[in-house]
């Protein structure tokens, strides 16, 4: 079949009328499972896709919001998309999700398809940071914008999780129980919670008057990578660390295997702050000692100035709203004992 397929190519194809396979893909009055199933078949046969813009042109509105970030299967991302979503339904939007999976290409595809859909604005965490204006996708797609923990050169709102405060609070805590040997476990230094996570960890170390190692520092390049490798070297150190911060799920995972597979026991031989949510260390034993993410609040404050530019006819200038962590004591820590 040449050209775009239509409605009634479908209905052609499945043998019924046009006003049938209207009520199958609006999902709008009676449609049998057996007219349904013909119809989708016959859409799959012809390429159909349906024109989302003549439908919202007749209202003007498509009453939608995008949510784009790096994959959903991230627990924390789901949170957040949970909350905000249900914010936003409470305003009458609906949010479609979508992943990126960190490809810049993937990024700028799903913009296209939210324009093309005629969206309303897009919530985002973008892949990549400090593209100049010229290039940079979000820039070009003209839409409200709220970024989420990224540092982005547009005219969005930004919504920042305060890593600094919150890592250099946990290093305090740690001094403050006399460790002088604290690692610090973090995601890649190419994204703002990596960079914010290790000045926050140098700001604790300044303040407690304990000098910085290296060797004592792993930047991984995401949260779902294994430290097991970097974790080893550590504890072959002549002065191996007595305390260690960790980003949550399978980083911090990756460490505790570690260091049981050495004969060491938390907190008894290494203490250990988690930054994540209560759900993610739930099983955890000893219960962890935690950097708590607000993640309601984080999709609460995105979801809020999204709906605040979609029903505001004067566009406000854009506004940075940062989030702060909550250090949550369980029993993971433990005062170092001087011999």
């Amino acid at each position: 079949m040449s050209g775009k397929a239509s409605v009634r190519d479908v209905a052609l194809a499945a043998g019924v009328s046009i006003a049938s396979v209207s009520r199958v893909l609006n999902n709008s009055g009676y449609a049998s499972e057996a007219l349904r199933q013909r119809v989708e078949r016959a859409v799959a046969a012809t390429g159909y896709a349906p024109n989302f813009s003549a439908k919202h042109l007749r209202t003007g509105r498509s009453k939608a919001v995008g949510f784009m970030v790096s994959n959903m299967a991230n627990p924390f991302l789901s949170t957040v998309f949970a909350e905000a979503e249900r914010r936003l339904q409470v305003g009458g939007f609906s949010l479609l999700v979508a992943s990126t999976y960190d490809q810049p290409s993937k990024e700028q595809e799903l913009l296209t398809l939210f324009e093309n859909r005629r969206l309303e604005g897009i919530i985002a965490s973008p892949c990549e940071e400090g593209v100049p204006r010229a290039r940079n996708p979000f820039v070009k797609a003209g839409l409200p914008l709220v970024i989420l923990d990224r540092e982005v050169d547009c005219d969005g709102d930004l919504v920042f999780l305060d890593h600094r405060a919150g890592v250099r609070q946990a290093v305090e805590y740690l001094a403050s129980l006399g460790h002088r040997r604290i690692a610090l476990f973090g995601p890649s230094l190419a994204i703002r919670p990596g960079r914010e996570k290790l000045l926050g960890y140098r700001d604790g170390l300044e303040a407690c008057g304990l000098e910085h190692d290296p060797a004592l520092v792993c930047m991984l390049r995401s949260a779902v990578d294994s430290p097991h490798e970097q974790m080893a070297e550590m504890l072959r150190l002549p002065q191996r660390p007595t305390a260690l911060i960790g980003l949550g799920t399978r980083m911090l995972a990756g460490v505790l295997r570690t260091v049981r597979r050495a004969g060491l026991e938390i907190p008894r031989d290494l203490s250990i702050v988690g930054i994540g949510t209560d759900d993610v260390f739930a099983f955890a034993h000893p219960p962890m000692t935690l950097l708590r993410f607000k993640l309601d609040r984080v999709a609460q404050v995105a979801a809020d100035l999204m709906l605040d530019r979609l029903s505001s006819t004067a566009v406000p200038a854009p506004r940075t709203v940062t989030v702060p962590f909550d250090l949550v004591l369980g029993e993971s820590c433990r005062a170092v004992h001087k011999s």
